[in-house]
């Protein structure tokens, strides 16, 4: 393993679990000698280690010179594999099939082929009830090779009637692979472009889906075909900002996992994200019933299951739950019971730094800061808009960027800090030069803090309602809509023209 994946196995390590320890101890010992002696030396080093020092690795480990370390350490990385993939067999139904499959290719190496029949039937009965599409059309492919070297005594019957499966597989794998390109292929597009902006770049997705989506029917297709076409129309109608359709195509891709309980737990995540939709649809669409139903159902659903959960279904619970959470604070304006929430949402994050993605985190410290903001406690918003400015990976979302930095405004604004506004509105606007994507609130609202820095105190109420009334004919521009669920200006604005604390201006 190369020196720059040293931080692959040390992250492997670290997401191991007691039971995950304690199994490959027992492992190891099964294949245990004097080299293997020293692959579980390094394991207890780097279970020991805080963090990677590769220095202090060569130091700790007894007789061993630097040039033998990358050889352990791949050994290392793969005996860990090994232990883990055993563990999973009764957990990840694909695995089990799996196994099952490379046990009938040896069977059959033996030239044991009826014995090879028999497992892959059993496999293949697996394989449907979980519907992993792939593994099954895999497994009736070698069973065809079997029956065309073989006299099986099968018969012409049976053998036909493989054929006919095999066709009825491939159609299905087929519409689920186009299926799944294109809700990669929309996904890949927001993650671009972000929400339409235009009428041109309405016209481009609208044209982008007629022409893309398969002329499918929605009944002759098999339940995670369905989910997946219906994930594509919920990124459809998101990237559209027409939350009432993606709330509808959310909550049928929920009741698919509903209406089959079993399918729940053989793509968990899948089912979560689901909810996540659901979630993020209610809380846009103001639904606060919706947001807070579809939350109470997830959240059990959490608790109930978490034992089961793997350490990815872990996180995207965590991550789906707290989310929407921090959500049903900012509908109901209950900013002083969600500052209380923070302290559990960061523990959370504390402790999965090192899987979560990079952007989801920063996405967080900016809900926190509106939390605080919204609680009149400017300070503590300064303290995360700072953890998203200061941030070393600036590759995520420049929106959430600028909306950071108006954010930090806004706090110091709300800290009077006005002789520092001039400086601090400068070192937005160089910013907001060099992004490629705006819109017009961002535009609008960075010259209003230009604008009323410059004034004295007895015009700042003017600027404060000359503000407000471009902010409602912004309002009613459908492409600015997603920019008020992130920056919402409206309702800070009235709360320094009333002089009444912001939580109790939300409706």
């Amino acid at each position: 393993m190369p020196i720059s994946n040293s931080q692959y196995l040390f992250k492997l390590v670290k997401s191991l679990t007691k039971a995950d320890k304690r199994n490959f101890k027992l492992y190891a010992k099964r294949v245990q000698s004097d080299d293997n002696l020293k692959f579980i030396q390094l394991f207890d080093v780097l279970d020991k280690m805080p963090s990677l020092d590769e220095a202090k690795i060569i130091e700790k480990m007894d007789g061993i010179e630097k040039g033998q370390l990358s050889n352990l350490k791949r050994h290392l990385y793969k005996q860990l594999l090994t232990s883990l993939r055993l563990i999973n067999i009764g957990r990840i139904k694909s695995i089990e099939v799996r196994e099952h499959i490379d046990f009938a290719n040896v069977l059959y190496s033996k030239g044991l082929f009826h014995q090879s029949l028999k497992l892959l039937q059993r496999a293949k009965t697996m394989a449907v009830k979980a519907e992993l599409e792939m593994e099954v059309l895999q497994i009736i492919e070698f069973q065809k090779l079997i029956e065309s070297r073989h006299i099986t005594n099968s018969g012409p019957v049976k053998n036909a009637a493989i054929v006919a499966e095999a066709q009825e597989r491939l159609e299905k794998v087929q519409s689920a692979t186009i299926l799944s390109n294109l809700r990669v292929r929309l996904h890949s597009y927001y993650i671009k472009n972000s929400h339409v902006k235009s009428e041109k770049e309405e016209a481009e997705i609208i044209d982008f889906l007629s022409n893309n989506l398969p002329n499918i029917n929605e009944e002759n297709l098999g339940d995670f075909e369905k989910i997946y076409f219906n994930q594509c129309m919920v990124w459809y109608y998101y990237i559209l900002l027409d939350f009432d359709e993606c709330l509808k195509f959310a909550k049928r891709w929920v009741k698919i996992f509903d209406d089959k309980p079993e399918l729940k737990f053989v793509d968990t995540d899948l089912y979560m994200r689901g909810y996540h939709y659901v979630l993020t649809a209610a809380y846009n669409q103001k639904n606060i019933t919706e947001l807070q139903n579809s939350y109470n159902e997830l959240q059990s659903f959490r608790k109930n299951n978490y034992a089961k959960f793997n350490e990815n279904s872990k996180i995207f619970s965590f991550l789906y739950t707290h989310w929407a959470r921090l959500n049903i604070h900012f509908i109901n304006g209950t900013f002083n019971q969600g500052v209380k929430d923070v302290p559990n949402t960061l523990k959370r994050i504390k402790r999965w730094k090192n899987t979560i993605a990079p952007h989801r985190i920063m996405l967080f410290y900016y809900k926190i800061a509106w939390m605080y903001l919204g609680n009149n406690e400017p300070g503590k918003a300064v303290n995360y808009v700072n953890k998203i400015i200061n941030a070393t990976h600036n590759d995520f979302r420049e929106d959430i960027q600028t909306y950071s930095r108006l954010l930090f405004l806004m706090a110091h604004y709300d800290l009077d800090n006005i002789d520092l506004m001039p400086y601090l509105v400068n070192t937005v606007e160089s910013f907001y030069k060099k992004i490629k994507t705006k819109n017009q609130l961002q535009t609008s609202t960075l010259q209003f803090f230009k604008k009323i820095s410059s004034v004295s105190i007895s015009d700042r109420t003017a600027v404060l309602v000359q503000f407000e009334d471009e902010l409602k004919r912004l309002e009613k521009d459908p492409f600015e809509k997603r920019a008020f669920l992130y920056l919402d200006i409206p309702n800070w604005i009235s709360s320094k023209i009333t002089k009444q604390p912001l939580a109790g201006l939300i409706e």
